[in-house]
């Protein structure tokens, strides 16, 4: 017996498990699955258990989208759960309860190309076959809303003021519920939007980081529930609030060398700058992975600690990748461009993608931005849109050629099935008073999954 069946069969009996969740992330991030008892366990462990291939075409809705290579295009044939016993936990806000995180296959054994942990795999793997080993982590915003009025608890704008850092007492369960699911939360604070709150996580390395975080939105979400709030991801949930975003931390290794920092020399390395010269090369592309709904792109607006410009720049809060302080091991890249309902499987993916490729062409960036971008008008500006991330994706030959085409194909059908539903329901959609507010049709969509 190996030792993560050991591991499991341990916690099933020590924690009287009578349920366990099998779970799979689809395209938008949202966690899709069946609920099987503990005496069931294991023969779906060893067998796989059955999911219908719609998760791949389901918009936040379970609408449907076509073209997708899924649903009608396979005869909504079923794909094959297979658990990942190292992701295996007990639930510690439902008593008698536990979780996995499965891949998906085909009947015939195949991987899904399309699923995002595989997605993240094949990036994780290409970074691996030039010696590297990814280390990241991701800290995603999100809102805490009543849960009948939809509107936060209590107004203000107290940024990383000590009381409103504990003002919901939802807030030090769910830092203990993540923990025990084998996250590690190190910081917790309110932002800028009321009841907008940031809870951080120590690096992991690999597709760790799209599991932690896809557990974190996934309970975030429950645990919430539990208190009468809602918890929520979606990226501008309100256009007098700040927007939710998912700032993504990456570091790259060659056994114990960051790979962005020269020790010897005391400096950064080539391979610093040519990643930031990857990153902005493909951030108009990149912006459909990290940016991936209707409403994500009213987030990038000046003057709002969001960035609205393909820019770069040390400690500067106002650019797209911004370079921290830390030297030595904590020398890495911040990605801001992230936004609070990216999947984060699909958002790394593309982030590896790009550095990685800026790493291999050797592509130099401009000299870092010094000065506040806000105040700048000639600086490359990001898409205005999800139809023109969708174009600059399909565009960026590199970029595009990195992900599978089973990936490429639904994911490019499924968002714009999500733009010609925009379209058909939001009079005006697209037009100057679209991008200054957030519609119910947006809040209807995006509010209670993203």
């Amino acid at each position: 017996m190996s030792a993560e069946r050991e591991r499991v069969e341990r916690l099933l009996a020590e924690h009287r498990i009578e349920l366990v969740r099998l779970e799979t992330p689809d395209l938008n991030g949202i966690s899709r699955g069946k609920t099987v008892t503990a005496d069931h366990f294991w023969s779906f462990a060893d067998e796989g258990l059955s999911l219908v291939c719609d998760i791949y075409c389901w918009d936040h809705e379970c609408w449907v989208a076509t073209g997708t290579g899924f649903g009608a295009d396979l005869t909504f044939q079923d794909l094959v759960m297979r658990p990942d016993l190292s992701t295996f936990a007990v639930l510690p806000h439902v008593e008698g309860q536990a979780r996995v995180i499965c891949d998906t296959e085909y009947a015939d054994g195949r991987p899904v190309e399309a699923s995002p942990r595989q997605v993240l795999r094949h990036q994780v793997e290409a970074a691996a076959a030039r010696g590297f080993t990814a280390r990241m982590q991701a800290e995603y915003e999100l809102f805490l809303l009543d849960a009948e009025t939809l509107r936060p608890p209590f107004g203000g704008t107290d940024i990383t003021t000590t009381l409103t850092n504990q003002r919901l007492p939802v807030l030090q369960e769910l830092v203990r519920a993540v923990g025990a699911l084998g996250l590690r939360p190190r910081t917790l604070n309110q932002e800028w939007g009321p009841t907008q709150y940031e809870l951080t996580f120590s690096p992991v390395e690999g597709l760790a980081v799209g599991d932690d975080n896809f557990t974190y939105k996934t309970y975030a979400k429950e645990i919430a529930a539990g208190h009468g709030l809602l918890a929520t991801f979606m990226t501008k949930p309100f256009a007098d609030a700040s927007g939710s975003s998912s700032h993504l931390h990456l570091s790259l290794f060659d056994g114990g060398r960051n790979v962005f920092w020269d020790s010897g020399r005391g400096e950064l390395t080539p391979e610093f700058r040519w990643a930031i010269g990857g990153l902005l090369e493909h951030a108009p592309g990149l912006n459909a992975l990290l940016g991936p709904t209707v409403n994500c792109a009213k987030r990038f607006r000046k003057g709002t600690y969001a960035p609205a410009s393909a820019t770069w720049g040390f400690e500067n809060r106002s650019v797209a990748i911004r370079v921290k302080a830390g030297r030595g091991d904590h020398t890495h890249v911040e990605n801001r461009l992230g936004c609070g309902a990216s999947n984060p499987y699909l958002a790394f993916a593309g982030m590896l993608v790009a550095m990685l490729d800026g790493i291999d062409r050797e592509l130099e960036p401009p000299s870092p931005l010094e000065e506040n971008a806000y105040e700048l008008d000639d600086l490359p500006l990001l898409p205005a849109t999800l139809e023109e991330s969708l174009e600059r994706f399909e565009a960026d030959e590199a970029l595009r050629a990195a992900f599978h085409p089973e990936f490429t194909k639904a994911f490019l059908a499924l968002k714009r099935h999500e733009i010609a539903k925009a379209r058909a329901s939001v009079p005006g959609y697209g037009s100057a008073a679209w991008h200054a507010e957030v519609t119910d049709w947006e809040r209807e969509q995006f509010l209670r999954l993203s």
